[in-house]
């Protein structure tokens, strides 16, 4: 059975998806519209905008990734990254002596992430265009997948979440981002584009629809999942699953989106103190393992164990 079938529900979602192609989603998510590149004003591809862009990312769009990333904590193991966009994550693994493969549907992003590593004299194993839903790379191969807000776009998540899993080690981790149902998916997805803009009406009622069409910075993606939490477990259920858990408020808390303005800081710091970002944050955090991991026994902790 098909997983997918209980994140796209209906025939009429089902076929929309089949007739999709990666090379619509490869289309799509090319030139200007490979993400980060409108993090900087600085002088596109040079050292300057690559590193503008990473600060940002780090400490404006994105606060929680760098630990979320573990980017210190992978020295000398076989890492890969699917989805790697301009290169900015793959240059923290490298700058800590991961030994870097990275892969993207389209030679953009390939292309980027090659000039970013080059302007920094980093090595890597290698950086090619690949699909996360047919991964040339052999069985166990890798100590780490690291995947970050791609799986939800491409046509069949289970089977990209089921090539993850093929190519770690025994031993292996994966750490993913996934959409999640946050505040901004109620109030801006559903509740002003879906309903107050008339979207919900203009697509016959399919959700799905409303999601691809206001989703991304462009609009108009081929496919953008936004995931329960039962969704997600339901994707990992092959794997021992270590955390998942919403983080990130984003525009408004975080940073100001398209120029505009911020909620005052105070604000923001109160709902991160009561860490309603647990509730309301639009990411997924997923960390999982090939290895199961055996549970203990209390009663062990108490009377057996020293």
């Amino acid at each position: 059975m098909n997983d997918n079938k209980s994140i796209i529900k209906s025939k009429e979602e089902l076929d929309t998806r089949e007739k999709l192609s990666i090379k619509q989603i490869r289309q799509y998510w090319s030139g200007k519209k490979v993400p980060q590149q409108w993090y900087s004003n600085k002088t596109p591809l040079t050292l300057q905008w690559f590193n503008d862009i990473s600060k940002k990312r780090y400490s404006v769009y994105y606060s929680y990734l760098k630990n979320f990333c573990e980017f210190n904590n992978h020295f000398e193991e076989k890492i890969l990254e699917i989805g790697c966009g301009i290169g900015t994550d793959a240059v923290e693994y490298a700058n800590n002596g991961a030994d870097v493969t990275a892969i993207d549907l389209g030679e953009d992003q390939v292309n980027l992430t090659r000039l970013n590593f080059k302007l920094r004299n980093l090595k890597y194993n290698e950086i090619s265009a690949g699909n996360c839903e047919n991964l040339k790379f052999n069985d166990e191969s890798f100590d780490l997948v690291y995947c970050f807000g791609v799986l939800h776009h491409t046509l069949d998540i289970s089977k990209g979440v089921s090539e993850i899993k093929r190519v770690l080690k025994k031993d292996g981790e994966a750490i993913i981002m996934l959409y999640s149902r946050g505040w901004k998916h109620y109030i801006k997805r559903c509740f002003i584009n879906g309903i107050i803009k008339g979207k919900i009406f203009k697509y016959n009622f399919d959700w799905q629809k409303v999601y691809n069409e206001v989703s991304e910075v462009y609009g108009g993606s081929p496919q953008t999942l936004v995931l329960t939490k039962k969704q997600v477990l339901n994707l990992f259920k092959e794997f021992n699953t270590i955390s998942v858990e919403k983080d990130r408020l984003g525009e408004f808390f975080d940073y100001k989106p398209y120029n505009t303005s911020m909620f005052f800081k105070f604000i923001s710091k109160v709902f991160y103190f009561f860490s309603f970002e647990k509730l309301f944050g639009e990411n997924w955090k997923i960390k999982v393992s090939k290895k199961p991991i055996l549970k203990g026994k209390i009663k062990d902790v108490l009377f057996k164990h020293y």
